[in-house]
This record gives C-alpha cells, structure tokens and sequence, in this order.
C-alpha cells in the first residue's frame, strides 16, 4: 500500500491536518508500505510532465479574468472512453480545455495525480462515481502522455439515512469523533467495508481488518448508492466489543473513565456493563448505574408483598459473604432461586425487588454481577435500607 498527500491546496493543508489524518490510519489499523509521498514536494515531476506536454504542443498559457495566469491542456481530441471495471465501457465528449498548472505553479488535481499514478506504478484507482467526469479529463492525459491508464472502478456513492448525499450534518464528521465517542475501529472498518461491496456467502462480521482483506473480491463491489446507517454502525460496535476479551476490553475502557473500577471487582464490572455498552463512552454511565447510591424511599411503592420475606432471607444470606468473583456470586444467587421455588416465590417476585433494591432500577444486568460488583457488604446495606422503607418507622 502506498501513501500519497494530495496537498496541492496550500491553504487548506496544514501539517496538523497530516499529523491527525496520520493518526486516524494508525488507528483504524491501515499501515501503509510507501510513503508518505506529499504532492507539495513534487513539483520538479510536475514541471518536467508539463513540458513533455509543451512539447507535443498540447498546452498553452492564459490569464483568467482574475488576471491569474496558468498553464492549460488543449485536448487534441474532446471525446473517447474507458473501462470503468463495474460499469463497462464509459464514453465521454466535449471535454474543454482546462488548468494543470496553476499560477503560483502548484499543479491542479486531475493532473498531479495522472502524473503521480504513473510515476509510482498505479494499477487500480477505486474512487466514487462522482469522479467519472474528472476520469474523462485523466484519460486524454494518459493519450497525450503516450500511456495506458490505470483500471478505474467508481463506486455509487454513499447516502445519509434521509437519501441525500452524506455529510458533515449526518453527524460525526471524522475518524477522530468516532474514536474519541468510543468505537472500536475493528468495528468502523467492519461497517465501512459493507458499503458498496458484499461477501459472498452474505457474512457481515469480521475480526479484523486482516480478516476483510483475505476475503476481499473487488468483483464484489457495486455501483449502487449505500446508506450510511449511524444506529447501524452502533449494533457492529456493540457486536465487537462483546467479542472482546476481558483484559482488551478493559484496557480499551479505562481512558474513557471517570473513576476507577471498583478495586478488586474489575472483571465483574466489565461484565456487567458489557452488555448494554454500545460505545465504550457509555462505560462510566453504566458503571454509575451500578454503584450510584440508591433512594429507597422512592421504591416503596414499587415492591411487591414478597418483598419483605426476600430481603429478610437476602441480608441473611449476605452477612459475612464475601464473592471472591462472579461464579461465587451466581451459586448465591443460584441458591436464593431454590429457596424462592420451595417457598414458592416465583422468579419475578424473587428478583425484581432486589433489582430494585441494589440499583433502584427496572432491568440491568444479571442479578449476580450486581452482588460480585457492589459486594456483599455494600448489597447487604442496600437491601436492608429498602426493607426498612417499606416497612416504615
């Protein structure tokens, strides 16, 4: 894989801008072979390419209204075609003359990279079909320079969810955003890779970038527009980490933590919110859902009859426990749900109040990282504050 910089455009092209798109490859796990070959220090190519092109008599100088002066390419045929390797043979005409050397002598875009691709050894151009019109312009370069073109593909261009063509106003706008709103990039380029091409045997889920490429078909590819379906990429990002293992998965959270995990419990905390977690920047709200205090006063209402006899037979379960991992606290619980068949407690009624108890909500995760997370002691607390206030003063 080679690296090019297009930083023709002085004004928009910063070394920050480099060093962050830089980053992004790094992240995203896209290591390249050659390069980076920055156009801004080709211009001695460039140059000696436009005089092959004076030479042949094919170019010539004029002043815009502006009263820039530039070099320009005069055709000597206006029509013709290439292959697109989707699309089949694409005929164009009526080409104009247009710049490919400016007038502070940075080269213009349809010309540096005609240039740059034969110069480094291009074979394949893969672009977005919004380019036909600039391949047009790219092939009578290639005429004019006595070579064959590169095999172009032009892929259908990629839509937001409402249709329209994808932009900044469809949300996060860099590689940077994704990354510092927790996804994971195994998961980003998983998604990316399913606009515009399909596996084979319909498989959406890959590891790794590694995994994508073994399997990668370019005849595979289609000319058809793609959406980009943000709650979509959410499910692939949630898939990847569930898939993670334990040590990865904490070592990916930690940075987008607010406080530590509770020492001593770091597994059963990853556990617990690996579930629900979408985004690794939902850790610390999933986390406080867990450990927050709970307001008892405000569930009483909520507990059913059973519940009394439940933390009764809970907080004496619980005194003097320790869970040294999360097994130990599913035969705890394990235990509690033989106790609630013999008295005859159903599973709702068994669970839903120590739910309610221990984290003052509905649903969350499995009852038995509640306990391996908060511990016996700080569950314990919980679940008497609750029974004493339902049973009142």
């Amino acid at each position: 894989m080679i690296l090019r910089i297009e930083d023709t455009d002085r004004e928009r092209s910063r070394s920050e801008f480099e060093r962050a798109q830089l980053e992004d490859l790094e992240w995203l796990g896209l290591t390249y072979d050659e390069g980076p070959y920055r156009q801004s220090e080709r211009g001695e190519l460039y140059e000696r390419t436009a005089r092959r092109l004076t030479d042949a008599g094919v170019t010539y100088e004029s002043t815009d209204e502006s009263g820039r002066r530039a070099l320009y390419f005069r055709p000597s045929i206006r029509s013709g075609s290439f292959v697109d390797e989707l699309r089949g043979e694409v005929t164009f005409s009526g080409v104009e003359d247009f710049v490919i050397l400016k007038s502070d002598g940075t080269p213009s875009y349809n010309f540096a990279v005609v240039v740059d691709d034969l110069e480094l050894g291009i074979t394949h151009v893969i672009r977005g079909e919004e380019h036909l019109s600039n391949t047009a312009r790219q092939t009578l370069l290639y005429q004019a320079l006595g070579a064959t073109e590169p095999r172009f593909v032009h892929l259908g261009v990629i839509l937001g969810p409402d249709g329209k063509k994808l932009s900044k106003r469809h949300g996060a706008a860099s590689v940077a955003d994704y990354r510092r709103e927790g996804y994971l990039p195994e998961a980003l380029v998983n998604y990316l890779a399913l606009l515009g091409w399909n596996h084979p045997e319909g498989k959406e889920e890959f590891a790794d970038l590694g995994e994508i490429s073994r399997d990668w078909d370019p005849s595979r590819l289609g000319t058809s527009p793609s959406t980009f379906d943000p709650d979509r990429l959410l499910v692939f990002n949630a898939d990847h980490i569930r898939r993670l293992p334990a040590d990865e998965l904490r070592r990916r959270v930690e940075p987008f933590l607010e406080e530590p995990l509770p020492r001593g419990r770091e597994p059963a905390a990853l556990e617990a919110i690996r579930e629900e977690m979408r985004t690794l920047s939902e850790a610390p709200r999933l986390l406080r859902g867990i450990t927050d205090p709970v307001e008892a006063s405000a569930l009483v209402e909520e507990l059913p009859d059973s519940g009394d006899e439940v933390f009764a037979r809970v907080a004496d379960g619980l005194e003097g426990r320790e869970f040294g991992d999360v097994e130990e606290a599913r035969d705890f619980v394990a235990g509690l749900r033989v106790w609630a068949k013999e008295r005859g407690i159903n599973p709702r009624d068994l669970l839903h109040p120590l739910r309610l108890a221990l984290t003052g909500k509905n649903r969350g995760p499995e009852m038995a990282l509640l306990f391996a997370v908060l511990g016996a002691d700080e569950a314990r607390e919980r679940i008497l504050r609750a029974r004493e206030a339902r049973l009142g003063p």
